[in-house]
């Protein structure tokens, strides 16, 4: 049957270009407020990334030092450049702030403000001990490698010097006396006498020439304390008598400030031994700085012990003991990250650093890195390598330094034998791998300690700040290093619950055996054994005591009633004739820091960073054992 087709009409209804634009504006304020919340996102990632790494690093560094206590240093404290001084020398900054990271200011000896900047300013490293290694075969003849811990040092002239990595043995036991004794009679070899008011010291007779170090405290013409460290002492070989000493500009000495320990020589590379020379004698107190500079000041800090002095006992005030070096230097640079790493033992060859982004430097000498590579400071001037010194020849300028901890020896990126790598850097990832055919030809060792030295785009920077291992009492109160000052009679000035310290100690631990205090109301004395101070760090609540800004501890926070200004008790010297026993610094600090933005500042001599840091600090207590103090 036909059915007719029905045809329907339809209206369709279209949408209007109008109604088009208004969704696309709907939809483009929904994405970028939406986009808008990213930057801050990515931010927050970046800086917790960050964060996670600089603990991580700040963790091993504390790990190290843990693990090598042993090792530990005396203290390390901050230095600025004499002023108006002759040649390279510094001197203690007993006034600078460990929390302190700003710039560095210029000085009249023209040197790099960057070595005096944020973590550069507390750098000079006193006392890190090293038994005598056992002995090993060297390129220069039979030695004790050592390879110092927070290398590379600032290898210059230091006080008007020859040098500036000293080593000394232990303190020597002190003799008070008078120049107008012509024969001082110093009987024992650990043993030297010293007169305050005329700045002299005297040692025994030897056959041989010797040299000592001294560090003591004088006052300067404003009456302020004035700490010298590591003078230098020749005597000469059958010398008996008195040598003044020269620091301290012809004033007398603080009594009690001086330490005085037995000085080893530095001997050049070819030099004999003393047991090897023509007429030999047996002189353990000798060393050799086994790595060569970089360029004019730069160092890694290898040194190569005169092996006699491994089975050598030193006589000591605390007894015989096996000889124990310990080495004053200035460390180079914080910001060179320093790593030990083991190679795998078996293929891929690669070592993992704790940190990306290396820095790389921009060398047309090398066939692996085009000229227009390369990467630049903070102030925007190239970047020279880890070493930051024009004097390095372009083609030795290096990105990255290994060394092999055993031996003291590095590890050359190119093996000059094959003309091939030993190793290749990822610098975005931060991976060293290394070539197999140089690890299997012993080149390198498989399983062996390396130290990985570094450079990171942000700045990054790992440092230590120590407390001093002992503190003397000051009977005045213009304090140095290593010193506090306590007020115990009604004319002293200062708090009399209050311990002083220099300003460079604020925030540091110390750790007293024991401490005698008296009730005010009774007078009865007291005692209190082991008790710890965190020495205040709030500028505020810092005194000026004699002209001099000082710190302080005080007794009131632990034994008193804990009223302001209501001092119900006071330092006790009538029973054991201090107020204190055993001030010893026990606070160690691992610190990580990196930028976080900045300005630069066009200035008359060229260009002037400005930079703003972030920082991760973990404290703990670190001592050495008493076996080797």
């Amino acid at each position: 049957m036909y059915k007719p087709i029905r045809h329907r009409l339809h209206r369709g209804r279209g949408i209007s270009l109008i109604e088009v634009l208004v969704v696309l504006v709907l939809l483009l304020i929904g994405i970028f407020s939406v986009v808008r919340l990213f930057p801050g996102g990515f931010l927050v990632n970046k800086q917790t990334e960050e964060a996670t790494y600089a603990g991580r690093l700040a963790r091993q560094q504390l790990d190290f030092y843990t693990q090598l206590s042993l090792n530990l240093m005396d203290a390390i404290v901050p230095v600025t450049p004499v002023p108006g001084g002759s040649g390279y020398a510094f001197q203690i900054d007993s006034g600078s702030l460990p929390d302190d990271l700003g710039p560095g200011q210029p000085n009249a000896l023209g040197v790099d403000p960057y070595y005096y900047s944020d973590l550069n300013k507390t750098r000079r490293v006193l006392g890190e001990h090293v038994r005598i290694p056992s002995p090993s075969a060297t390129s220069y003849g039979q030695g004790s490698v050592y390879m110092l811990s927070v290398g590379p040092v600032y290898n210059v002239p230091w006080l008007g010097g020859t040098e500036s990595i000293f080593v000394s043995g232990a303190p020597m036991t002190r003799r008070v006396d008078d120049v107008s004794d012509p024969d001082p009679g110093v009987f024992s070899p650990q043993q030297y006498a010293i007169d305050y008011d005329a700045f002299s010291v005297a040692f025994r007779q030897s056959p041989f020439a010797r040299q000592f170090l001294l560090t003591y405290s004088y006052y300067d013409a404003n009456n302020q304390v004035q700490t010298i460290v590591d003078e230098v002492i020749n005597v000469a070989a059958g010398f008996r008598g008195w040598i003044a000493t020269t620091g301290n500009g012809g004033r007398p000495l603080a009594p009690d400030s001086d330490v005085v320990a037995r000085k080893f020589r530095l001997l050049n590379l070819p030099d004999l031994w003393s047991q090897q020379q023509a007429t030999p004698y047996d002189d353990p107190y000798e060393f050799k700085i086994l790595s060569q500079n970089e360029g004019a000041f730069a160092n890694v800090g290898v040194l190569l012990f005169n092996p006699f002095g491994y089975n050598h006992t030193e006589f000591t005030p605390s007894g015989p003991q096996p000889l124990t070096a310990r080495i004053d230097y200035d460390v180079l640079d914080w910001h060179i990250i320093r790593e030990d790493r083991t190679i795998p033992s078996n293929a891929p060859y690669n070592v993992k650093l704790s940190l990306k982004g290396i820095k790389r430097v921009t060398k047309a000498a090398r066939g692996d890195l085009p000229s227009q590579e390369g990467d630049y400071e903070q102030d925007q001037t190239e970047y020279l390598g880890i070493f930051r010194d024009t004097s390095v020849p372009a083609v030795q300028r290096q990105d990255v330094l290994i060394y092999n901890v055993a031996t003291g020896t590095v590890v050359p990126e190119i093996d000059a034998t094959s003309n091939t790598h030993n190793y290749r850097v990822s610098y975005k990832e931060g991976i060293v791998t290394f070539n197999e055919n140089a690890v299997l030809a012993n080149r390198v060792n498989a399983s062996g300690n390396y130290r990985f030295f570094y450079k990171v785009l942000g700045d990054w920077g790992m440092a230590i700040q120590k407390a001093s291992h002992r503190y003397r009492r000051r009977e005045v109160p213009n304090v140095g290093l290593s010193e506090f000052y306590t007020p115990v009679v009604p004319a002293d000035v200062g708090d009399h619950t209050r311990m002083y310290f220099p300003l460079m100690d604020a925030g540091k631990t110390v750790s007293i055996r024991e401490v005698w205090f008296r009730d005010v109301a009774t007078n009865v004395p007291r005692k209190e054994s082991n008790v710890a101070f965190r020495i205040n760090a709030n500028p505020r609540l810092f005194e000026t005591l004699n002209g001099q800004a000082v710190t302080w501890i005080d007794l009131e926070s632990k034994f008193g009633d804990g009223t302001p200004n209501n001092d119900d008790i006071a330092w006790d010297t009538t029973t054991v004739g201090q107020p204190a026993v055993g001030v010893q610094g026990v606070s160690f600090r691992s610190r990580v820091i990196w930028t976080s933005g900045g300005t630069i500042d066009e200035v008359a001599g060229g260009q002037v960073a400005r930079t703003r840091w972030r920082k991760v600090d973990l404290d703990s207590f670190l001592t050495r054992s008493s076996t080797n103090q």
